[in-house]
């Protein structure tokens, strides 16, 4: 969708459908060079995606209680094998249900220590970096909490979307030779893997606040999905481009 950018906040400390942009869909697509960023990992050293130039690389966003992001773990693990000479990171981006267990992020340490709780509860065991506080990374790639990209070895954007959808981001990286500009996961995509154990569970790392605040959002949730579910359809976002 459009990529004009509007101001939202950033460390809510309650999940509303509010603060999320669902009419665009911000950063660099398909074709577009990626934005560089900054990132640190759990012993403090720094990491440029540039720093990853030559190679393939695959950047997932997710936290301790996104649900979306969680489901994916043992299906990126099980892709990560297909595709060895890819790089496989994860983002840790702002917590998308905090609540009274697990708070949004006050200061980086507050990050730092979420962020240690993948490897532990998730079993989660690809490269972790941790985004600045005020979300640098994340902001520039889209802001919504579960979001996927493919940067090619040159430093493009091969592929995008706006969900982590494993189907997709397979067959971005087995088809190399071109750009694709599949950037949006349908609702019945991106929840096929989710169950309802998983859902619940996550955002228990959040607290009874989380869960409550997924409950009383879930009908606007919907809404919103297939809004965008209806966008995509009408204006033909599923046209693969050349790079040649």
């Amino acid at each position: 969708m459009s990529k004009n950018k509007r101001s939202f906040p950033y460390l809510n400390p309650r999940f509303k459908v509010k603060h999320y942009d669902w009419d665009v869909f911000v950063g660099p697509a398909a074709g577009d060079s990626a934005v560089d960023f900054t990132a640190i990992d759990f012993e403090g050293n720094q990491y440029k995606l540039s720093d990853f130039r030559g190679k393939w690389v695959v950047l997932e966003t997710g936290s301790s209680t996104c649900s979306q992001y969680t489901k994916n773990i043992d299906l990126m693990r099980d892709i990560r094998g297909e595709f060895p000479d890819v790089e496989f990171l994860l983002i840790y981006v702002r917590e998308a249900h905090p609540g009274e267990r697990l708070p949004q992020h006050k200061r980086f340490e507050d990050k730092l220590n979420a962020a240690k709780i993948l490897p532990v509860k998730y079993n989660e065991n690809r490269k972790i970096l941790i985004d600045t506080l005020e979300g640098d990374m994340h902001r520039a790639y889209g802001a919504m909490p579960n979001v996927v990209y493919v940067i090619n070895p040159e430093g493009f954007v091969h592929y995008r979307c706006d969900w982590t959808h494993i189907d997709g981001l397979r067959k971005a990286l087995n088809e190399r030779g071109h750009f694709h500009t599949i950037e949006h996961a349908k609702l019945k995509e991106i929840s096929a893997s989710r169950s309802i154990w998983m859902a619940l569970s996550t955002m228990w790392t959040g607290g009874i606040l989380a869960l409550w605040d997924f409950i009383v959002a879930t009908p606007g949730l919907y809404r919103h999905h297939k809004l965008i579910d209806a966008y995509y359809d009408k204006h033909g976002k599923f046209k693969q481009q050349s790079n040649d």
